[in-house]
């Protein structure tokens, strides 16, 4: 986009910042009202394993000091379940350092921390970063899933700063030695009443394909080690779901780099489809970068469909059943239409030095 335009987009985000606060359990009859429900932002999400061991968890604390200092003059408030010390959410200026806290664990403690720049503790906030952990029993046995850092990015700040949100994603994706992951569009709901407020994603599913759903700390004994969740406008495999879709011959053959980006990290690769995020609107067909993607990963994906939110209470929408299904397999296009996708791909908009990262493979 030319500076312009870019100047133009700024101001419009930032002029019309508090109207995009999505008010509190709008679709829930008899729940409260009287909070922001939810936040449109980048989300990026990476599983990894060994949350219970010391080298892992000095690296999330690496990740929320990275985090802290772009977002630190803008947390409000920190939610931790079963802490050892103190309460289970207090002020983030009363907070003790991530690393000191976390020396209080033992193996066998979950790591929760979930930091906020809501007004009100119940208040979503555009900035959030989360971390869970699974316990050390847990993780042993193999069966309880993975662990998450789910961090946020307002659009007006990535807008002011580009590539700030890729930088983060894959230096996230390398000290945590993600598994998978994903990065792009998504709703930040309040944290302590995100199931009143899941019904906010499921309308906005229905009007965008780009944005992410489901709670990444529900999610986290759904997803498998040998399966992704989705691809979005940040995808990171590790090296061996890498070589389970070819290797990098066939991410190189199935994705032209005018048009994508792979970035190296620890144990694998993040791949950038396209110069920006991109919310997919359902009117319209699916972004060529992300069918591509979509399309080269399919082998990988979740192959036991799950529900991607709670019960419904009082009828309000929520995405389960058939339409987790579907919404998992929405960059499905039949083979014979690929090529129609990469002829697409030539009219979409390529990369250049403005909107990717250096060090690209």
């Amino acid at each position: 986009m030319d500076e312009l335009s870019k100047i133009d987009r700024i101001k419009l985000l930032k002029e019309n910042q508090a109207k995009m606060a999505i008010p509190g359990g709008q679709f829930m009859e008899r729940e409260k009202k009287d909070y922001i429900g939810g936040w449109p932002a980048l989300t990026g999400t990476l599983f990894f394993n060994d949350a219970h061991t010391p080298a892992v968890r000095d690296a999330i604390c690496a990740c929320f000091k990275e985090y802290e200092a772009i977002a630190g003059q803008y947390l409000t408030w920190l939610w931790r379940e079963e802490p050892k010390d103190g309460k289970d959410c207090l002020p983030y200026r009363d907070a003790k350092p991530m690393p000191e806290m976390m020396s209080k664990l033992t193996e066998n403690s979950a790591v929760t921390f979930a930091y906020t720049s809501g007004k009100q503790n119940v208040d979503a906030g555009e900035w959030e970063f989360q971390a869970f952990g699974i316990r050390g029993w847990k993780a042993k046995m193999g069966t309880w899933g993975l662990s998450v850092v789910r961090f946020s990015m307002p659009h007006v700040y990535a807008e002011e700063h580009p590539l700030a949100f890729q930088a983060m994603f894959v230096k996230f994706a390398d000290l945590l030695k993600a598994v998978h992951g994903y990065g792009g569009h998504g709703l930040v709901l309040s944290l302590v009443r995100a199931s009143d407020n899941e019904p906010a994603e499921a309308l906005i599913s229905e009007k965008y394909h780009g944005y992410d759903i489901g709670n990444p700390v529900r999610t986290t004994i759904d997803v498998k080690e040998d399966q992704i969740k989705t691809v979005s406008w940040l995808t990171a495999i590790n090296n061996k779901l890498l070589e389970k879709v070819g290797g990098m011959s066939a991410v190189r053959s199935e994705l032209p780099m005018n048009w994508f980006a792979l970035y190296p990290y620890s144990d694998g690769i993040v791949i950038q489809a396209g110069p920006w995020a991109d919310a997919a609107p359902v009117e319209y067909d699916p972004p060529a970068s992300y069918v591509l993607s979509n399309m080269l990963l399919k082998d990988v994906r979740c192959k036991e469909m799950f529900d991607l939110h709670a019960g419904s209470k009082y009828g309000e929408p929520r995405i389960r059943g058939a339409a987790a299904a579907q919404w998992l397999a929405r960059f499905d296009v039949p083979d014979e239409e690929l090529l129609d996708y990469k002829a697409k791909l030539l009219d979409e908009p390529k990369l250049d030095k403005e909107t990717t990262l250096p060090g690209r493979l």
